[in-house]
């Protein structure tokens, strides 16, 4: 089998070799996890006609469009209900882009929801996605973002790395704070357009870091 690194390299660690990842294995949202698609197709017999695979192929993707509709209903109704048990005022909306299903909140109050460099919107997050896939029974991508906090955060994320990769460049390793996956990988695709610096992580989970380096 194999294991993908945070940069998104693959090794093989045993007599199994296993292909790439699937797109988004680090989610965009700040989850590994959540990296596992609804479905995979309906694979064929040798007796099956073309015609009987195709109603298969289609029945797949209508039940698909079914579990999304759902979880995209669950996950909404999951937050509404999270503000109004914490008395936030904040507005979600909930839609479906590229098979998953994004929920944002809006709202002055709902900053709350962020916490430490989205530690408490990561808990949450997870909380909804475990909560969503109890109710629709199949693995779903699901990304909760406040306040546009996420995409904030990848470009401070970027500028961070530019500027450690340049000091870097100038005195030699740098190590950074502490990050999860998510926002590790956003550091090594950085550092990646950098000519002359290199990343790499260290540590162990949940003070696993990168490390940027000059070109040896």
């Amino acid at each position: 089998m194999s294991a993908i690194d945070d940069a998104g390299t693959e090794h093989v660690v045993g007599e199994e070799e296993v292909g790439p990842a699937p797109d988004g294995a680090v989610a965009e949202d700040g989850a590994e996890h959540l990296s596992v698609p609804l479905s995979s197709p309906a694979e064929s017999s040798p007796l099956s006609s073309p015609g009987e695979s195709s109603l298969e192929e289609a029945d797949e993707e209508e039940s698909e469009e079914d579990r999304l509709a759902m979880a995209q209903e669950d996950a909404l109704d999951f937050v509404e209900g999270l503000l109004e048990a914490m008395d936030v005022d904040g507005e979600a909306t909930a839609e479906i882009r590229d098979r998953r299903v994004y929920v944002s909140v809006e709202g002055q109050e709902a900053a709350i929801l962020i916490g430490h460099h989205g530690q408490t919107l990561d808990a949450i997050q997870e909380l909804l996605r475990s909560a969503v896939q109890r109710q629709v029974r199949a693995r779903v991508w699901v990304t909760l973002d406040v306040q546009g906090y996420r995409e904030r955060r990848k470009e401070a994320l970027r500028e961070r790395a530019r500027e450690m990769a340049a000091r870097a460049l100038d005195e030699g390793e740098m190590e950074l704070e502490p990050m999860n996956a998510f926002e590790r990988k956003i550091v090594h695709d950085a550092v990646g357009e950098i000519t002359g610096v290199t990343s790499f992580s260290e540590g162990e989970e949940p003070y696993r870091r990168v490390v940027i380096a000059p070109d040896d």
